[in-house]
C-alpha cells in the first residue's frame, strides 16, 4: 500500500516548485507576493503625490485607505490585474483606485504600471474611468465599461455595461475595434 503513494508524492514534490514560482494566475491576478507589494507601493506613491498630508490606514482585509482632509483613496490589493501591456515582455499591471469625497465615491482611477528592469513598476498613466478591468493579455486590456456616467440614475444598471477592448498607447487607452 505504501508503494502506491510514493509516485504521487514524488510528482507532487516536482510540480510544487513549478506552480509556486509563477508571477500571475488568471483566476486571482498577481500571486507573487513581492510583485504585489511593488505594485501596491507604486500605487501608494502615486496617491501620496495627490494629497496634502496623507494619512494611511489598513483594514483587517488588507484594504488600504490613504486620505487627507478632503479626499480618500482606497487601494484594494485584489483589484490588481497583471499581464503584458507594452511590447517589452515584462509583466505590467493595472490597479484600480477608488476615490471618495466625503462618503461618496466620485470616480475610479486605473493606474497603468509598466514593468521595468529590476522588477520595479513605473507609472505610465492614471486614467479616470469607472471601468472594471477583466484581463490584460498581449497588449489588449479587456474591461467592463458603464454605458452611463456616474451622475445618472442608470449608472448602476447591471445590463448597462459593455465589454470593451483597449490598447494602451502614448498615455491613453485607445479602443480596439
Amino acid at each position: 500500500m505504501k508503494k502506491t503513494y510514493f509516485p504521487i508524492v514524488v510528482l507532487f514534490l516536482i510540480l510544487l516548485p513549478v506552480s509556486c514560482g509563477s508571477e500571475t494566475d488568471n483566476k486571482h491576478g498577481v500571486t507573487n507576493i513581492k510583485m504585489r507589494e511593488k505594485i501596491i507601493a507604486a500605487a501608494e506613491a502615486y496617491v501620496n503625490t495627490q494629497l496634502n498630508n496623507p494619512q494611511k490606514a489598513v483594514s483587517e482585509l488588507g484594504i488600504i485607505a490613504i486620505n487627507d482632509q478632503y479626499v480618500r483613496y482606497v487601494i484594494d490589493p485584489t483589484a490588481i490585474v497583471a499581464g503584458y501591456i507594452d511590447d517589452d515582455r515584462r509583466t505590467d499591471a493595472i490597479i484600480t483606485l477608488y476615490v471618495f469625497r466625503d462618503q461618496f465615491q466620485t470616480v475610479s482611477q486605473q493606474l497603468i504600471l509598466l514593468g521595468s528592469p529590476g522588477n520595479e513598476f513605473t507609472l505610465a498613466g492614471a486614467i479616470e474611468s469607472d471601468m472594471k478591468v477583466i484581463s490584460v493579455k498581449n497588449g489588449i486590456i479587456t474591461a467592463d465599461v458603464p454605458e452611463h456616467s456616474r451622475d445618472t440614475p442608470l449608472f448602476n444598471c447591471p445590463s448597462c455595461w459593455e465589454v470593451v477592448k483597449f490598447r494602451f498607447s502614448m498615455g491613453e487607452l485607445v479602443r480596439e475595434e
